[in-house]
């Protein structure tokens, strides 16, 4: 039987980072938080050139496992649609080991001009997640509009946070270590840890993003705001 987020109140939360594509890259945030916080972990998502939607899926269920802590997992792009589909697909008893997941830019398959390779994502998945989450968007991001950002968020019951200019939050839109986004990781952390029922429950939701930095290099905006 899977490990509920309730059991270990005493235990840290764990922080699984699914990266995006080509995230290999030298600058990229979330692999300098996996460099300089103990609580950071990566997942493996391989290096397929078209990724596999079951394949990445598998993945993040595997790093799941045997774990006796809460986790807070973080996706950005097509690790955020991992997430999703993953929460689709896998038995709610899997997901009572997640306290919590930030989407980050997790892009649009259906959209006219996406990236082909997302492709094997679609469509997304429809059902509201069993776990807290929040979607984050960027003002200027190429592959993903706040508005169905926002939507996406409506749709799987979780909260929204729109940044500024970020592009699609990657190395080549000048984040750099992104401190920003380690600060809405905290912050989330703190929401989300046993103990903070008010969070937990589905009513409170929006109140994930009330207080978390909306900025990135660009100007700000505000939050649950399509």
């Amino acid at each position: 039987m899977a490990t509920t987020r309730f059991e270990h109140p005493s235990a840290a939360p764990l922080t699984l980072l699914l990266p995006d594509l080509d995230g290999g890259e030298r600058g990229y945030w979330l692999r300098h938080w996996v460099d300089t916080r103990i609580d950071c972990r990566l997942v493996d998502l391989g290096q397929a050139r078209v990724p596999d939607r079951n394949s990445l899926v598998t993945r993040l269920d595997h790093a799941l496992r045997g774990l006796d802590a809460p986790v807070i997992l973080v996706g950005h792009g097509v690790g955020a649609l991992t997430i999703a589909a993953w929460a689709g697909l896998i038995s709610s008893e899997s997901e009572a080991a997640v306290a919590g997941a930030l989407l980050i830019a997790p892009g649009d398959p259906a959209a006219a001009d996406a990236d082909p390779r997302l492709s094997d994502f679609a469509p997304l998945p429809s059902a509201i997640f069993s776990f807290p989450a929040l979607v984050v968007a960027s003002d200027d991001d190429p592959s993903l509009s706040p508005d169905r950002a926002f939507s996406l968020a409506r749709q799987w019951g979780a909260g929204f946070a729109r940044f500024g200019a970020c592009g699609h939050f990657a190395p080549a839109d000048g984040l750099g270590w992104w401190p920003e986004g380690e600060e809405l990781l905290d912050r989330f952390i703190d929401l989300v840890e046993p103990g903070h029922a008010q969070v937990q429950a589905r009513g409170g939701l929006d109140q994930l993003g009330q207080g978390l930095p909306p900025h990135g290099r660009g100007s700000s905006s505000s939050l649950f705001r399509p």
